[in-house]
């Protein structure tokens, strides 16, 4: 019996044209943490797709099995196309401030997968229903590969080389953003310094303090220290064995216990007894 089904995914079986190889992709509904609500759920999780996997192939492929499933969007790993395990954002190392337009699904999925989003429910349940048909019935569809020459990657290695005008103008780009993300930070940090709090005292912001992290951050560690001393200073001033009912109490706990231990150390000396290994001098 054919397997269809690993680990709540659906197998299902690809033929790359050009190869007499099977290749499998696995899928299932992709469940959004923005929206967990499933029953307006649209969109495929996709993982193992064969490489040059792109949005014109998905589409192809699917008009070839689920014909009228109108895609909406696709989104697919950054590490798909690099040689690397781990994807990361080197802007958040730099700096807090929200520059960039990186997509936080793309950013987080696993290599060699995607997330499909169709138009509507109806178009998402006919591709959905196709696939586990196939899956099911273990049915080889054709995936629709690009062709695969040595004049593509040639034509791949030259669109990733900039020239130096455009690579130029990238920079004074990028910096005019951050520039821009930075004075609206500190525009917002400014409004944030003139409000008063509950006790009527005005945050002070110094000129050198530019980021939320560092205007909050001395603020935060100040009221984490007062609420540790004043927990400190209340337990100082707690009576423990105030009441005589208090000091009973305590006493018949440490009784209690003392009482236990010498149990235990009974049972113990027996134990060793019974072995022949007790030796009291």
């Amino acid at each position: 019996m054919v397997k269809t089904e690993i680990k709540g995914f659906q197998i299902l079986p690809i033929n790359i044209r050009g190869t007499v190889s099977t290749h499998y992709v696995y899928f299932k509904k992709h469940d959004s943490r923005t929206n967990p609500d499933s029953t307006n759920n649209t969109s495929i999780f996709l993982c193992n797709l064969p490489i040059l996997s792109d949005l014109q192939t998905i589409k192809k492929y699917f008009q070839s099995v689920a014909l009228g499933a109108t895609i909406e969007g696709y989104t697919q790993s950054y590490l798909t196309d690099t040689t690397e395990d781990v994807w990361l954002d080197l802007t958040k190392l730099t700096s807090d401030l929200p520059v960039g337009n990186t997509d936080e699904t793309a950013s987080k999925l696993p290599k060699n997968c995607a997330v499909v989003t169709f138009i509507d429910k109806s178009s998402f349940q006919l591709a959905f229903n196709s696939l586990k048909r196939l899956a099911s019935s273990g049915t080889v569809s054709t995936w629709p590969m690009k062709e695969i020459t040595s004049s593509y990657f040639l034509n791949l290695y030259k669109s990733k080389i900039l020239d130096k005008e455009k690579l130029s103008e990238k920079v004074a780009q990028a910096l005019k953003d951050f520039d821009n993300a930075e004075q609206e930070s500190i525009e917002n940090l400014q409004n944030q310094a003139s409000l008063v709090d509950e006790d009527g005292f005005q945050l002070v912001v110094g000129s050198h303090r530019k980021t939320k992290a560092g205007i909050l951050g001395k603020q935060n560690l100040a009221s984490t220290v007062e609420s540790e001393k004043a927990k400190n200073k209340m337990k100082k001033k707690e009576k423990q064995d105030f009441y005589r009912f208090q000091l009973r109490q305590r006493k018949k706990e440490e009784m209690n216990e003392l009482l236990s231990k010498f149990k235990s150390d009974q049972e113990k000396v027996r134990l060793m007894k019974e072995k022949k290994r007790f030796r009291p001098y």
